[in-house]
């Protein structure tokens, strides 16, 4: 963990923003914990996208009670990115953070993210490996990076997009002010990877860090704005990603041949995630009970197609089919659903980490 050695004058103010709505709740444990933070000089900017629950109420008492905290109410409900722009505006630290309002962070994370920054002057983003876990704090997984401590910007844009997973988790990370600049959420992004844009934008001109250690908790329930179907999230990443290949292209035409592989990635990637859900759908009941390897955010949600969706998922991976071997894929798949033989859909579910190192979604 951290050196503390250096005297607490010499270090740069820190910015965590939180935006929350309508979680009074697990608001007054996350702001306890993130007061614990053994880093100093921190502000805590909240802004409150006019909940009508008890969180003015819980955001008062902490910011009268600790003059780190500052608190803002929405007029009206601006919606989920405006109020994450809100809180970057906000912050007047060096480097800003966005922590959700019901995710536990590891006391020593603000200290080992600024002694990464001070040690990596090109990197404009660190994050860390994180655990997933549920309303009872119990562990429901590691998402971990396999990558280098630094890793070019261009590179990191590619493998996200290659593999759909990004090795930096928004409620987890910590951004270089004068990396941020004047860059800012897409107000009407659809939810789900609306952040992809932000921070490949970033990166087209700093490097991205990474700490190989789980020094926050990523909290996965039934009201989380994540906890939706894959093939509901396949169009929200179609447009969040395509749209950003499209404004990439607009500031940087001498990447024409990239932006391409990128277009290319994006489709393969959507028709493998759509024969995940389908394999995943023919899973055995309670195969989470038996299972040990780790599970996936949708093997969490444990959910089931109903038997429309099934088909317009089948439907759905024609549109992203690419070559022999998807077309191939796609037409097995479907003979086993047809004919009832799904075992060894059900099967892949149990490999489904090796699989994606095969198919180069790692």
């Amino acid at each position: 963990m951290p050196d503390r050695s250096r005297t607490v004058v010499s270090n740069p103010l820190v910015s965590i923003g939180i935006p929350t709505r309508n979680r009074a709740a697990s608001l007054r444990h996350t702001l306890a914990r993130i007061l614990t933070q053994e880093y100093a000089p921190l502000e805590i900017v909240v802004s409150d996208n006019c909940s009508d629950d008890e969180t003015e109420q819980v955001c008062r008492e902490f910011a009268q009670a600790d003059r780190r905290v500052r608190y803002v109410r929405q007029p009206r409900n601006i919606g989920l990115y405006a109020n994450h722009n809100f809180c970057l505006d906000s912050a007047r630290g060096e480097f800003l953070c966005l922590f959700h309002d019901h995710d536990r962070h590891h006391p020593g994370v603000i200290d080992a993210y600024v002694q990464f920054m001070r040690a990596h002057s090109s990197v404009g983003i660190v994050c860390s490996d994180w655990n997933l876990i549920d309303d009872n704090d119990a562990q429901l997984g590691i998402r971990r990076s396999a990558g280098p401590v630094v890793t070019p910007g261009l590179d990191y844009i590619g493998q996200t997009i290659r593999s759909g997973r990004s090795s930096v988790g928004t409620p987890g990370l910590m951004v270089r002010r004068d990396a941020l600049g004047a860059v800012r959420f897409a107000a009407d992004a659809p939810i789900h990877f609306g952040d992809f844009p932000v921070w490949f934008e970033v990166a087209e001109r700093w490097d991205i860090g990474h700490i190989g250690e789980q020094l926050w908790s990523w909290r996965q329930n039934a009201i989380s704005h994540s906890a939706r179907p894959i093939h509901d999230m396949v169009s929200d990443f179609e447009q969040n990603v395509g749209g950003y290949c499209d404004a990439h292209l607009a500031r940087w035409p001498a990447h024409a041949a990239l932006v391409d592989r990128w277009r290319a990635s994006i489709d393969r990637f959507l028709f493998w995630a759509l024969a995940y859900e389908v394999a995943l759908h023919f899973r055995p009941e309670n195969a989470h009970e038996r299972q040990r390897h780790e599970r996936t955010l949708f093997e969490v949600m444990d959910y089931r197609l109903t038997a429309d969706e099934l088909q317009n998922v089948l439907a759905r991976m024609k549109r992203y089919q690419r070559g022999v071997v998807t077309c191939a894929v796609r037409a097995g798949v479907k003979a086993l659903v047809d004919s009832g033989l799904t075992w060894p859909l059900a099967r892949m579910i149990r490999h489904h980490s090796t699989l994606r190192t095969l198919l180069g979604l790692k």
